[in-house]
């Protein structure tokens, strides 16, 4: 009766080891396969025709471009920058009067 223990006992060995396997096998997958994709993307930013091309600042609007370009001018920049269209003013000063009658439901 006492084999049955070390029959259990070596099928469980059996499956830890195949697990163990299974795991490294994935492992070592993963690591080919971000080595892989890291040597493409780097000879595709490696390219000596990108290497002017400025990735950091490049806007896909007129007015992102227009705030840049006042940045850079002189390193910061001012209100008048930021709200080119001057539709949105900054309150003035004093205080703001409401007027109205007010009507409980």
């Amino acid at each position: 009766m006492e084999f049955y223990i070390y029959i259990v006992a070596i099928s469980a060995g059996g499956v830890f080891g195949l697990l163990v396997l299974i795991a490294l096998g994935c492992y070592i997958n993963a690591k080919v396969k971000e080595r892989r994709l890291r040597l493409q993307m780097e000879v595709m930013y490696s390219d000596p025709s990108l290497s002017k091309m400025d990735y950091d600042f490049s806007f896909y609007d007129e007015e992102s471009a227009h705030m840049l370009s006042f940045a850079r001018a002189d390193g910061q920049l001012s209100i008048d920058d930021v709200l080119i269209d001057k539709t949105v003013l900054p309150p003035e000063e004093g205080i703001e009067e409401i007027t109205g009658t007010y009507k409980p439901e």
